[in-house]
């Protein structure tokens, strides 16, 4: 079978992309014996790149979104081309909302399917969504509701990570619940620690890019909070997080890369060592972080903002991201040895069936029974 997975970036299997989504996704692809063909461009950042850049320069929102907007018919017009290059193809799975753009431009006897974490629309019901950070204006957004909501009902069906995603496809933008498929979302899965890991002592991790949608100086206060009972208690933080010299007990390690082999061992140790993953985030539709941290054994501090709670149900203690107090006692829970240990062993158990080549397989299935029902029709 051969497959090919679209994105929009010039090299859509790097770790670096979408937390390495696409790249994730293509591995358990090419696991299950497929084909893999990775298809991107290089016209203009996506609306995904738009967003995370635009997040961080106020009151510059609105040329940078116009300049992608207008080359949003460009772009699909050459994903469109570079498909029919690849041909001849079994399938395409389409990730990312730009590339709902494509969905009609390919040939009509190839099925497609979509993967997203969710919609455009939900992100902007979010006031901690970065589309809401960003400061666009609702009327600049709303033609990207409407790309989004014409690729999903274009498509053969849509693939999404998680149920609080699904109901919007079905009851926001029309979509027939039979066409939206829940497949979950993978990781990479972290090293565990050899033998009983030492639960005596609370040892912290905090891992986010976004250091304000990842409700970082929460994370904080609930540690200092943690310290005045627990005084030997750590804080482990990775990310794009300020200095953080001078508190005691927190340790600042700064971005750990996902194409830097040497970054990523050292965030296995880091993951081995701690005891607890806190990341309330303020908004997070499926964090691929809570799997890699339960992966390796931890129990989480998740948020309800999101579907970012479903992934590893008793595993995790999902908070309001806006309760601080609500964060200091799930923060006070998880410390216990025994609760974080049982609560540890939850989460490592979820995560053993969210990993990449299980989406895969499930991505395959309703791809398969899209090729079917086409070729019947």
């Amino acid at each position: 079978m051969r497959v090919g997975v679209v994105f929009p970036a010039r090299e859509p299997s790097s770790p670096g992309q979408w937390s390495g989504t696409p790249r994730g996704l293509a591995d358990g692809l090419h696991a299950q014996g497929v084909d893999v063909v990775a298809l991107g461009t290089s016209l203009g950042p996506d609306l995904h790149t738009v967003l995370s850049v635009t997040s961080r320069i106020d009151g510059r929102s609105g040329p940078v979104l116009a300049r992608s907007a207008a080359r949003t018919a460009a772009r699909g017009r050459s994903i469109a081309r570079t498909v029919r290059r690849a041909l001849p193809l079994d399938g395409l799975v389409a990730m990312g909302t730009d590339m709902y753009e494509l969905v009609g431009v390919v040939p009509q006897s190839l099925p497609v399917v979509t993967y997203d974490d969710g919609t455009l629309l939900q992100m902007w019901r979010n006031p901690g969504s970065d589309i809401r950070r960003a400061g666009f204006l609702e009327r600049e957004v709303v033609r990207w509701f409407q790309v989004q909501r014409r690729g999903a009902l274009a498509a053969s069906a849509c693939c999404v990570s998680t149920s609080w995603a699904a109901r919007s496809f079905v009851d926001d933008y029309g979509v027939p619940a039979g066409q939206v498929h829940v497949v979950g979302m993978g990781h990479r899965a972290r090293a565990s620690v050899a033998g009983e890991r030492d639960w005596s002592v609370p040892r912290l991790l905090f891992v986010g890019v976004d250091w304000r949608r990842k409700n970082g100086d929460a994370v904080v206060r609930a540690f200092r909070a943690l310290q005045e009972s627990v005084p030997a208690a750590t804080l482990d933080v990775v990310g794009g997080h300020p200095s953080l010299d001078g508190i005691p007990g927190i340790t600042g390690h700064g971005l750990l890369r996902r194409d830097d082999p040497a970054a990523q061992a050292r965030l296995d140790g880091l993951f081995a060592r701690a005891t607890v993953f806190v990341l309330p985030s303020l908004f997070d539709p499926s964090p691929i972080a809570y799997l890699e941290a339960a992966s390796a054994g931890l129990p989480v501090v998740a948020t309800t903002e999101g579907g970012a709670s479903e992934l590893l149900g008793a595993g995790a203690i999902a908070v309001r991201p806006d309760d601080q107090a609500a964060i200091d006692a799930a923060v006070r829970r998880l410390s216990d040895p025994e609760v974080a240990r049982v609560t540890g062993a939850e989460a490592a158990a979820r995560a053993t069936s969210s990993t990449w080549d299980e989406v895969a397989s499930r991505v395959l299935r309703v791809l398969g029974a899209c090729s079917h029902t086409e070729g019947d029709s």
